[in-house]
């Protein structure tokens, strides 16, 4: 079922991001975010390996469309929202410790990349969406009493659905 739902998300993307020189990187995010997703439901860890690899990735496909059309503007804004959400939310890890892991923490630093490549205003929106899909899966959890009201919330699946909601949106 895993590789069926990605299939069908990579072929909506390519759909969304037709002749876009982005959508390399975007299909990337897609592919590293998905075991994230599972990993993160299943055992409330986000492996840094895979964190990483979205990073470094998005950085290389990035980078490469950076030189290649010469945007090199939209990859420094890139990787600056990727250090300014990584260095807030670190900050908010620690002020709210445990609520806030690591893996959360390397996370939106890494989608902080893709959404910072397009501009601003989308970095504000992913990070909005992320924390509405949040919101409304806390509250369902915690109405089906699936959850406890103290329990750690998997953040991992709002964070990377927020952030592809956001770039996939006109």
């Amino acid at each position: 079922m895993t590789t069926s739902v990605l299939c069908a998300l990579l072929a909506l993307l390519t759909y969304w991001f037709e002749g876009s020189p982005q959508l390399p990187a975007v299909c990337w995010l897609a592919i590293t975010g998905t075991p994230l997703v599972l990993i993160d439901l299943t055992c409330r860890r986000l492996p840094h390996a895979i964190t990483g690899a979205m990073f470094l990735g998005g950085l290389v496909l990035l980078g490469h469309v950076a030189l290649r059309i010469g945007e090199t503007g939209a990859l420094l804004r890139a990787v600056t929202v990727s250090g300014v959400l990584f260095v807030a939310m670190l900050v908010a890890a620690v002020l709210v410790a445990p609520r806030i892991g690591g893996g959360d923490v390397a996370l939106i630093g890494a989608v902080g990349l893709y959404l910072g490549w397009v501009n601003w205003p989308r970095v504000v929106l992913g990070l909005l969406v992320a924390l509405v899909l949040a919101g409304v899966t806390a509250t369902v959890l915690l109405a089906a009493r699936r959850i406890g009201s103290g329990e750690p919330l998997a953040m991992g699946p709002a964070i990377v659905g927020g952030a592809l909601i956001a770039l996939s949106l006109p």
